[in-house]
């Protein structure tokens, strides 16, 4: 497998989003803002149909759109201030029907590759642009980790604090969008949204507390994403849907690893 250029590029950049995926994805499961992901997923589907039909760059179209569509969010978040998720489905509906419309002016082919992924096509610029993405999310977490998890625990308490809260998000929000719009690339725009929250779901089956269940998620991600290529490649299936597959049998298996572990615990108690 690794004997070819393109496969070592795509295992490269598989470990790279296996890494800044779910470290950014946390923070939307916890706010519980997951719909935000699938949102931004289908904005990425909007740009890359803008991108083919304008026979322009679809990766550099998609991070516009991804951020476009995030701001949008973030406006109508502050009008339906008791309503904020009316905003996620506005944007989803919007992209949906853009992208729609505009698949009929690109060809089946390579609109299709977007939808599951096309990580064996990438190229070593998009590996570049990985690089650089995931280093901006590692700096986040490092040295935002402790602002950041505040916001999460209480942002009241954050901007008592004197936590800037509202930056924060925007960074993280920022971060997202760009990370989605990359990783629609390489998983596909229907999946990369599963890929944000199926690992911090996976890690939070552990009860590690939040340091925890970055690490856990990172460790999980990276695992989902390279054995979902290697298994991709030599079954010829899409690594887009075989990566998501594969972490939905990981989340699963912890499900009954857990559920196993309760009943042991359980006979044991009642025999004592």
């Amino acid at each position: 497998m690794l004997h070819y250029e393109f496969m070592r590029i795509a295992l490269a950049v598989a470990v790279l989003l296996g890494l800044s995926l779910p470290l950014i994805g946390s923070g939307v499961v916890y706010k519980r803002l997951s719909s935000s992901g699938d949102a931004l997923a289908h904005s990425s589907l909007a740009g890359i149909a803008i991108g083919l039909a304008a026979g322009l760059n679809p990766l550099a179209i998609s991070i516009i759109s991804c951020i476009v569509s995030f701001l949008i969010i973030e406006i109508l978040r502050k009008k339906f201030t008791k309503f904020s998720e009316i905003g996620v489905v506005v944007v989803l509906s919007l992209a949906i029907g853009i992208a729609g419309i505009l698949s009929h002016y690109t060809k089946a082919a390579n609109f299709e590759s977007y939808l599951f992924g096309s990580i064996v096509l990438l190229s070593s610029t998009e590996l570049i642009i990985t690089i650089i993405l995931t280093a901006l999310v590692l700096l986040f977490s490092i040295f935002l980790y402790g602002p950041f998890f505040s916001s999460l625990y209480s942002e009241s308490e954050a901007k008592v604090r004197g936590t800037k809260v509202g930056l924060i998000n925007f960074l993280h929000s920022l971060l997202l969008s760009i990370v989605v719009a990359v990783g629609a690339k390489v998983v596909g725009s229907l999946v990369v949204s599963s890929m944000i929250v199926l690992p911090s779901a996976i890690a939070m089956q552990f009860k590690k507390g939040y340091k925890w269940t970055l690490i856990i998620g990172v460790i999980v991600g990276i695992i989902s994403m390279v054995s979902g290529l290697t298994i991709s490649y030599y079954l010829d299936w899409a690594p887009g849907a075989t990566i998501v597959l594969f972490t939905v049998i990981l989340l699963v298996t912890v499900f009954l690893v857990n559920g196993v572990i309760y009943l042991i615990h359980k006979t044991k108690k009642k025999k004592c």
